[in-house]
Protein backbone atom coordinates (compact mmCIF):
# COMPACT_ATOMS: atom_id res chain seq x y z
CA UNK A 1 0.00 0.00 0.00
CA UNK A 2 1.34 3.30 -1.02
CA UNK A 3 0.65 5.85 1.62
CA UNK A 4 1.06 10.23 1.32
CA UNK A 5 0.34 13.47 3.35
CA UNK A 6 -0.78 16.35 1.37
CA UNK A 7 -0.64 19.30 4.22
CA UNK A 8 -1.90 22.86 3.34
CA UNK A 9 -0.71 25.46 5.43
CA UNK A 10 -3.03 28.58 6.26
CA UNK A 11 -1.76 32.37 7.65
CA UNK A 12 -3.09 32.71 10.90
CA UNK A 13 -5.29 35.69 9.28
CA UNK A 14 -6.68 32.89 7.30
CA UNK A 15 -6.27 34.98 4.44
CA UNK A 16 -3.96 33.33 2.60
CA UNK A 17 -2.39 29.47 1.84
CA UNK A 18 0.72 28.27 0.81
CA UNK A 19 1.02 26.40 -2.29
CA UNK A 20 3.38 24.88 -4.56
CA UNK A 21 3.68 24.81 -8.39
CA UNK A 22 4.75 21.46 -8.93
CA UNK A 23 7.92 20.28 -11.34
CA UNK A 24 6.73 17.08 -11.02
CA UNK A 25 3.94 14.51 -11.65
CA UNK A 26 1.18 14.01 -10.71
CA UNK A 27 -0.44 17.21 -11.47
CA UNK A 28 2.86 18.78 -12.78
CA UNK A 29 2.11 22.52 -13.14
CA UNK A 30 -0.67 22.88 -11.09
CA UNK A 31 -1.03 24.51 -7.47
CA UNK A 32 -1.26 21.99 -5.15
CA UNK A 33 -0.08 21.62 -1.25
CA UNK A 34 2.80 20.05 0.33
CA UNK A 35 3.31 16.51 0.44
CA UNK A 36 5.13 13.55 0.10
CA UNK A 37 5.18 9.69 0.83
CA UNK A 38 4.56 8.35 4.18
CA UNK A 39 7.39 6.61 5.17
CA UNK A 40 7.90 2.82 6.68
CA UNK A 41 7.25 2.88 10.85
CA UNK A 42 6.22 6.71 10.10
CA UNK A 43 2.31 8.55 11.13
CA UNK A 44 0.62 10.91 8.89
CA UNK A 45 1.42 13.48 11.37
CA UNK A 46 5.40 12.62 11.39
CA UNK A 47 5.30 12.58 7.80
CA UNK A 48 3.35 16.33 7.54
CA UNK A 49 5.69 17.76 9.92
CA UNK A 50 8.82 16.35 8.35
CA UNK A 51 7.60 16.69 4.78
CA UNK A 52 6.89 20.62 5.25
CA UNK A 53 10.45 21.08 7.15
CA UNK A 54 12.46 19.39 4.01
CA UNK A 55 9.89 21.03 1.66
CA UNK A 56 9.81 24.72 3.52
CA UNK A 57 12.17 24.77 6.77
CA UNK A 58 8.99 25.30 7.88
CA UNK A 59 8.68 24.10 11.68
CA UNK A 60 5.50 22.51 11.64
CA UNK A 61 3.63 22.40 15.28
CA UNK A 62 0.57 20.38 15.78
CA UNK A 63 -0.50 19.42 12.12
CA UNK A 64 -4.32 18.29 12.39
CA UNK A 65 -5.48 15.46 10.71
CA UNK A 66 -8.47 16.28 7.95
CA UNK A 67 -8.88 13.03 6.86
CA UNK A 68 -7.40 9.79 4.98
CA UNK A 69 -8.89 9.11 1.63
CA UNK A 70 -8.13 5.83 1.12
CA UNK A 71 -8.78 5.19 -3.07
CA UNK A 72 -11.12 2.63 -4.56
CA UNK A 73 -9.61 -0.71 -6.13
CA UNK A 74 -11.65 0.62 -9.66
CA UNK A 75 -9.64 3.55 -9.73
CA UNK A 76 -6.65 1.85 -11.58
CA UNK A 77 -4.18 4.64 -11.20
CA UNK A 78 -4.41 5.06 -7.27
CA UNK A 79 -5.51 1.69 -6.28
CA UNK A 80 -4.38 0.40 -2.93
CA UNK A 81 -3.33 4.37 -2.04
CA UNK A 82 -4.03 6.40 0.76
CA UNK A 83 -3.95 10.17 1.11
CA UNK A 84 -3.73 11.68 4.10
CA UNK A 85 -4.42 15.53 4.63
CA UNK A 86 -3.27 17.88 7.13
CA UNK A 87 -3.21 21.01 8.01
CA UNK A 88 -1.66 23.90 9.92
CA UNK A 89 -1.06 27.65 10.56
CA UNK A 90 1.81 29.33 10.72
CA UNK A 91 3.47 32.72 10.35
CA UNK A 92 3.95 34.12 6.50
CA UNK A 93 7.26 33.73 5.82
CA UNK A 94 8.77 33.31 2.10
CA UNK A 95 9.98 29.94 0.66
CA UNK A 96 12.69 29.50 -1.61
CA UNK A 97 11.89 27.63 -5.09
CA UNK A 98 13.46 23.88 -4.89
CA UNK A 99 13.33 20.71 -7.04
CA UNK A 100 9.42 20.60 -5.92
CA UNK A 101 7.92 23.71 -7.26
CA UNK A 102 7.77 27.33 -6.56
CA UNK A 103 5.60 27.98 -3.51
CA UNK A 104 3.39 31.32 -3.17
CA UNK A 105 1.25 32.31 -0.49
CA UNK A 106 -2.36 32.03 -2.55
CA UNK A 107 -5.21 33.84 -1.87
CA UNK A 108 -7.90 31.85 -0.25
CA UNK A 109 -10.48 32.57 -2.69
CA UNK A 110 -7.91 31.47 -5.50
CA UNK A 111 -7.26 28.77 -3.41
CA UNK A 112 -11.22 27.18 -2.58
CA UNK A 113 -12.42 28.17 -5.57
CA UNK A 114 -14.03 24.72 -7.04
CA UNK A 115 -13.86 25.93 -10.81
CA UNK A 116 -9.99 26.93 -10.60
CA UNK A 117 -8.25 24.51 -13.59
CA UNK A 118 -4.98 25.79 -12.21
CA UNK A 119 -4.95 23.39 -8.86
CA UNK A 120 -4.29 20.00 -8.92
CA UNK A 121 -7.47 16.89 -8.33
CA UNK A 122 -10.17 17.56 -9.63
CA UNK A 123 -11.77 20.38 -7.09
CA UNK A 124 -10.56 17.98 -3.75
CA UNK A 125 -8.21 21.16 -2.68
CA UNK A 126 -11.28 24.08 -2.23
CA UNK A 127 -13.29 21.16 -1.04
CA UNK A 128 -10.88 20.30 1.61
CA UNK A 129 -10.22 24.08 2.23
CA UNK A 130 -13.76 24.80 3.20
CA UNK A 131 -14.35 21.54 5.36
CA UNK A 132 -10.98 22.69 6.90
CA UNK A 133 -12.56 26.00 7.61
CA UNK A 134 -15.65 24.66 8.86
CA UNK A 135 -14.43 22.78 11.20
CA UNK A 136 -12.14 25.24 12.68
CA UNK A 137 -15.59 27.58 13.02
CA UNK A 138 -13.15 29.84 10.40
CA UNK A 139 -16.10 29.94 7.78
CA UNK A 140 -19.19 28.07 8.01
CA UNK A 141 -20.19 26.56 4.60
CA UNK A 142 -22.23 23.59 5.34
CA UNK A 143 -25.13 24.77 7.99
Amino acid sequence: MKKYVVIFLFTKDYKKVLMVKRNKHPYKGCWNGIGGKIEENETEIEAAIRECYEETEIQLENPKLLMTYIYPETNEKNKGTNLSVLYGFVDEVPIEANNEGIYEWKDILFASDFNNKELAGFANISQFIKEIFDIEGIKKFYE
